[in-house]
C-alpha cells in the first residue's frame, strides 16, 4: 500500500483547515445537498466531503457510507490533495498504489475514485469532494465539470462563514472599544468637573487651587494616555493580533496608575500603598495589564473611604500573583461568587453613591481569561476585599 506524502505546506494547510471550524461539526443541510447532487450527477453510490486532518480524514458530509472518518494513511483523499486538479482512479484493484488498500480489499470495496481538491483562496488544500463506486468507471467531461463546480461551492460556503465570523468579531470589538472608553473616561471627567466647579464657587483658596490644578494636569495626561492605550488595543483587536508581551516594571506601572487616580483617592480620603518590590518585572502585555490594574484600583477606591488600598505582588510557581486589597465596605460571599459570571452585572453604588455600569470587572475578567490567567476575590462585609490576579 502506498502512503501519500505530506504536502509541502502541511502546517499552514492544517491551520487553514482548523480555522474553518468544520472538523467534527454537526451535519448541515447545505453540505449534505452538495454530496447528494454530486452522487446524482456522477451516478455514483458514494459521495463525500472529506477533510484531511493530521492523522485522519473526516467526512463533513457523506452519501452511501456509514463511517464518519478513516485513518489518513489509507485515504485516497490524502493523495488527491497533492494534485492541482481532479484525481481519478479508474480501477483501484489494477493500481499499484491502492490494490492492497483495506478500503479496496474490504468494505466499502472501492474500485473507482474521483476527488477534486478543496482549495482555499490562499491555495491551501483542505480535503476533497469525491465520488466513489464499487465497479470500474470513468467520468465524462460534464461530470468532471460538475464535480469541480460543486467543490468550488464547498470552499465558498466555508470561506463565507469565516468572513462572517470576522465581521461579527469586528462589530463586537468596536462596541467593546466604545464601552471601555465610556467606562474609563467618565470618572476622570466627573472629577475634573467637580474641581472646576469648586474653583468657580470660590470654595478653594489659592494654595488649594494650585495644588488641585497640578493634580488636574496629571489626571488629564493620564486620561489622554489611557484613551491612546485603549485605541491602540482596539486596533490590535481589529487586526486579530495576539497580545504584545514585553518585560514590564510592575512597581513603576502601578505608581503611574496611582498618580492618575490621585484626585479620586484624595476625595475619598484613601491612602494608596504600592507594596511591590523594586525592579519586580513581569512579562505581559502592558496595555492590557494597565487596564486591569486601573479598573481594580478604581473599584477599590469606589468602595473604600478613609481607608487603605494596597497593591502587592509575588512570584509563585512561575506565575505572578497580584493583589489589590482594600479596607472598604466589603461584600457578602453570595455577591462575590456572582461578580465575574456576567449573570448579575448590576453595578453597586459606592460609599459616596458613585454610579457605574458593572462593565469594568467583566472586561477585566475577559482580558485575564484571554491571557490564560485567573482572577478571584475574597471579601467580608465591613472588613474589605482582596482581588487576586494570577498571570
Amino acid at each position: 500500500m502506498n502512503i501519500a506524502q505530506l504536502p509541502a505546506n502541511e502546517v499552514s494547510r492544517l491551520e487553514a483547515l482548523y480555522n474553518t471550524e468544520l472538523l467534527d461539526s454537526p451535519q448541515e443541510q447545505e453540505f449534505d445537498d452538495i454530496v447528494k447532487l454530486a452522487s446524482e450527477l456522477c451516478s455514483m453510490p458514494i459521495s463525500l466531503i472529506s477533510l484531511v486532518d493530521a492523522n485522519r480524514q473526516w467526512f463533513k458530509a457523506r452519501v452511501g457510507l456509514d463511517a464518519s472518518e478513516t485513518h489518513r494513511d489509507i485515504s485516497f483523499c490524502s493523495h488527491a490533495i497533492l494534485q492541482d486538479n481532479l484525481f481519478e482512479i479508474p480501477d483501484a484493484r489494477q493500481d499499484n498504489r491502492f490494490f492492497d488498500n483495506p478500503l479496496v480489499t474490504h468494505d466499502p470495496s472501492i474500485r473507482y475514485y474521483a476527488g477534486v481538491p478543496l482549495v482555499t483562496s490562499t491555495g491551501d488544500r483542505l480535503g476533497t469532494l469525491c465520488v466513489i463506486d464499487r465497479i470500474p468507471r470513468h467520468l465524462n467531461e460534464r461530470q468532471r465539470f460538475a464535480l469541480k463546480v460543486l467543490a468550488d461551492n464547498v470552499i465558498k460556503v466555508a470561506e463565507l462563514r469565516i468572513k462572517n465570523k470576522h465581521l461579527n468579531y469586528l462589530t463586537q470589538t468596536q462596541k467593546r472599544i466604545i464601552s471601555i472608553l465610556a467606562h474609563d473616561v467618565r470618572n476622570p471627567l466627573a472629577s475634573l468637573k467637580s474641581v472646576i466647579e469648586f474653583r468657580n464657587s470660590d470654595l478653594l483658596d489659592e494654595a488649594e487651587t494650585n495644588s488641585m490644578m497640578g493634580s488636574i494636569s496629571l489626571q488629564l495626561d493620564s486620561t489622554i494616555d489611557m484613551i491612546e492605550n485603549v485605541v491602540n488595543w482596539g486596533e490590535m483587536q481589529l487586526k486579530f493580533d495576539k497580545f504584545n508581551y514585553d518585560n514590564i516594571d510592575l512597581k513603576d506601572l502601578v505608581q503611574r496608575i496611582v498618580g492618575s487616580q490621585v484626585l479620586n483617592n484624595r476625595d475619598k480620603g484613601n491612602t494608596i500603598v504600592n507594596a511591590i518590590d523594586q525592579e519586580f518585572v513581569i512579562n505581559t502585555d502592558k496595555r492590557v495589564l494597565e487596564f486591569i490594574l486601573r479598573n481594580l484600583m478604581s473599584n477599590a477606591n469606589k468602595f473604600t473611604e478613609n481607608g487603605t488600598i494596597t497593591i502587592s505582588a509575588v512570584m509563585a510557581d512561575k506565575q505572578t500573583e497580584i493583589k489589590v486589597t482594600d479596607t472598604g465596605v466589603g461584600m457578602p460571599a453570595s455577591r462575590a461568587e456572582q461578580l465575574f459570571k456576567g449573570s448579575d452585572n448590576e453595578s453597586t453604588h459606592g460609599t459616596q453613591r458613585e454610579r457605574g455600569n458593572g462593565l469594568g470587572l467583566l472586561l477585566v475578567k475577559e482580558f485575564i481569561d484571554r491571557m490564560n490567567g485567573s482572577i478571584s476575590v475574597t471579601s467580608c462585609p465591613g472588613e474589605g476585599s482582596c482581588f487576586k490576579v494570577v498571570l
